[in-house]
């Protein structure tokens, strides 16, 4: 374990990273966000990242490996109803709120204990913040155990409000700079969430089978890239009758990728996954080492709760709630 300065917050705050590491693997998390900066398993980098804390504040809308919250994913509208009444939340979507708009990824969040293997980071945010009714103290632990890091959330309300948390990490299994078409996924998810043009949630769930959605069986990322699909960027909702259960991690395995070398699983208690091919994924800044951030060059496996159900009435938390989440990304050497 190693903690180290990696830079100040043009506000002056000084932002710290913890090194994890083992004979498998190594990861870096970030206070700023309680962000994976990187994590190299059998000596690939597979997260993207920054080589300076100035990159990760010129980034405003990628959310390289944040834990993304007060809401993670699409609020329509910026606004959401509780108890009878309208709560306007930072519209920074084109009309919509995404990821708790000026949320928790560019927080700088407290070590609160640090061991050989894990760290414990937290953020208190206060009644009112980007909207949001009642205060929230979260806490999110990264484990590094062989080649798995396991990511447990806490979060604890004063009042009634929405939680939902995530991770935003960019994986490419080939290390960065190339396309991830060719890596090989597989979803355990019977259905998917259908969106508008603005990402927004339609009310339609199709079933998946014999679609450009069907990742029930291995298949190539990019397989149906230009069969109407320009890049995914949809919640799959997976079905517990299709994962195989990990006694480990006491957690089902939701979805695996594979290239040549490597196989990333991943296993979370949550009830759906958006799976993001980096549609967006270009422009200023550069990956570390000056690599060239290319559309399609990533790919997000984030564990959630459907997009913009705190408007459906799920997600909600009152005083005495506690909420939870584990998920896990496990790199396994073919």
């Amino acid at each position: 374990m190693k903690k180290e300065v990696f830079g100040q917050l043009k506000n002056g705050e000084s932002i710290e990273i913890v090194t994890l590491s083992n004979e498998n693997a190594e990861i870096k998390i970030m206070t700023r966000g309680a962000t994976i900066v990187s994590f190299k398993t059998y000596g690939i980098d597979i997260v993207g990242g920054y080589d300076k804390l100035e990159d990760y504040e010129a980034d405003t809308g990628s959310y390289q490996g944040a834990t993304v919250g007060r809401v993670a994913n699409r609020i329509g509208n910026a606004s959401f109803t509780m108890d009878g009444a309208i709560y306007m939340v930072t519209d920074n979507d084109n009309g919509n709120c995404l990821h708790g708009g000026d949320g928790f990824s560019f927080k700088n969040w407290d070590i609160d204990e640090i061991t050989e293997d894990s760290v414990t980071m937290s953020y208190f945010s206060h009644d009112g913040e980007d909207g949001f009714p009642s205060s929230v103290l979260s806490k999110v632990s990264f484990t590094l155990k062989n080649s798995a890091v396991i990511i447990c959330y806490q979060a604890i309300p004063n009042g009634k409000t929405p939680i939902a948390l995530t991770n935003h990490s960019y994986f490419n299994l080939d290390g960065f700079g190339g396309l991830i078409d060719d890596h090989i996924i597989t979803i355990n998810a019977d259905s998917y969430t259908e969106v508008d043009e603005q990402l927004i949630p339609n009310g339609v769930r199709p079933m998946v089978k014999n679609s450009p959605f069907d990742f029930t069986s291995p298949k190539k990322i990019g397989h149906d890239f230009g069969n109407g699909v320009d890049g995914y960027d949809h919640n799959f909702i997976i079905c517990p009758e299709l994962c195989d259960y990990n006694e480990e991690f006491n957690l089902p395995l939701i979805a695996s990728v594979t290239n040549q070398k490597l196989t990333l699983n991943v296993y979370t208690d949550q009830p759906g996954v958006q799976f993001y091919t980096g549609n967006f994924l270009f422009g200023e800044p550069n990956f570390r080492g000056d690599v060239k951030r290319i559309k399609h060059g990533a790919f997000c496996l984030e564990a959630q709760t459907e997009p913009n159900c705190i408007n459906h009435g799920i997600g909600f938390y009152e005083l005495g709630d506690i909420y939870e989440q584990t998920t896990v990304y496990e790199v396994l050497k073919i």
